[in-house]
């Protein structure tokens, strides 16, 4: 027995099938029937003795919408990104489809794409472009033609954004007693907890310290008033974080105070002659400051000069002092970005060392 459809012969596959009973009738099942396939039918039966064949015609009036595809029940994007839905249905005429969100029609604009079946082609597309977070909610499809309508399943959509930086906070260099800023813009969805440390511990809201986080525009601000070198230089760490995950950002907080003579070279010292001798003084400034030593008003090479960092203490080595190469003035400027500051003139003596000379008499 040979089935056609048109005068073609009729293929089959997994929607057209093809039986025969054991008393010689064979049937011809058509599954999910669409409009193309009204036409006439025929089957021939061939042996040696000769053929015959009969003939139908189908006529699909109507077939009632079928989801063959169905939505997912849930499903996360992440925010920024392309949200697409798809359901497969099928139906004679051609469905019609509206999304829903929640209880409201989705209507089409340029973020939202709505793609409709063309063709052979059963498929409807939900595009969202550029997914934000009032996209969040359960979306269908109701599907409908003149013989019915259904609902697919509800598909629960969920937005979401791990925290990153969109503009990082800098390395702020400032005065001290003035006030330091710091700005960064982030994102992330839920809405990040930003916290901020200074120099590894949490800092919290007081006197002189605030932090602000605009949720229009999604920066985040930390101003610590009256800076002070001892209390607040060193590293300032932006952290933020929600259930999606974390980052943070360390930049350094550098605080700059004018050179400062907190102990001053002594006005005179005195040393003797072939004898090494250190002129001292203790500074302090933010950043340490250069110096510079002075030799009657004469600058002197940096090889003999040093600085004790723990200290703060600026040193000039003489070495084997003399009266004609060492004796005089000495002073030292110390300087940095901020400004300079003068030590008080010292001046050396050298004294010579007093030589014993001994005499011995001869006795006749």
């Amino acid at each position: 027995m040979t089935w056609f459809f048109n005068d073609q012969p009729l293929p089959t596959n997994d929607r057209l099938q093809v039986t025969e009973t054991d008393d010689g009738t064979s049937i011809l099942t058509i599954r999910q029937a669409k409009l193309a396939d009204e036409g006439v039918y025929t089957a021939r039966a061939i042996n040696a003795f000769g053929e015959t064949e009969a003939h139908t015609t189908l006529k699909i009036d109507c077939i009632k919408p079928i989801i063959n595809t169905n939505l997912n029940t849930a499903l996360k994007v992440t925010k920024g990104e392309t949200l697409t839905l798809e359901v497969v249905a099928s139906g004679t005429p051609k469905p019609h489809i509206v999304w829903m969100r929640d209880n409201d029609e989705i209507v089409p604009n340029d973020r939202i794409q709505v793609t409709k079946s063309t063709g052979d082609d059963d498929k409807y597309i939900l595009t969202i472009l550029n997914v934000q977070p009032e996209d969040e909610g359960e979306y269908s499809a109701m599907i409908s033609n003149v013989g019915g309508s259904l609902q697919s399943d509800k598909c629960k959509v969920i937005v979401s954004k791990s925290p990153m930086f969109i503009v990082k906070p800098t390395t702020q260099k400032v005065r001290q007693g003035e006030t330091a800023v710091f700005v960064s813009n982030v994102d992330g969805y839920p809405t990040p907890i930003i916290t901020w440390l200074l120099n590894g511990k949490l800092l919290t809201a007081k006197e002189g310290v605030e932090m602000q986080f605009d949720a229009t525009t999604d920066q985040a601000n930390l101003s610590i008033q009256n800076v002070d070198l001892e209390q607040h230089a060193g590293s300032i760490t932006c952290r933020v974080e929600n259930e999606y995950g974390d980052e943070e950002e360390t930049v350094q907080l550098d605080i700059l105070v004018a050179p400062t003579i907190i102990e001053d070279l002594p006005k005179q010292q005195e040393t003797v002659s072939e004898q090494d001798v250190t002129l001292k003084l203790i500074v302090r400034g933010a950043p340490r400051p250069s110096a510079q030593w002075f030799f009657k008003d004469r600058p002197i090479g940096s090889e003999n000069a040093s600085v004790d960092e723990a200290k703060n203490e600026y040193q000039l080595l003489i070495k084997q002092s003399t009266v004609a190469l060492s004796e005089g003035t000495y002073r030292v400027v110390l300087k940095n970005e901020v400004g300079e500051v003068q030590s008080t003139p010292c001046v050396l003596t050298v004294l010579e060392s007093v030589k014993r000379f001994c005499t011995v008499s001869k006795e006749r």
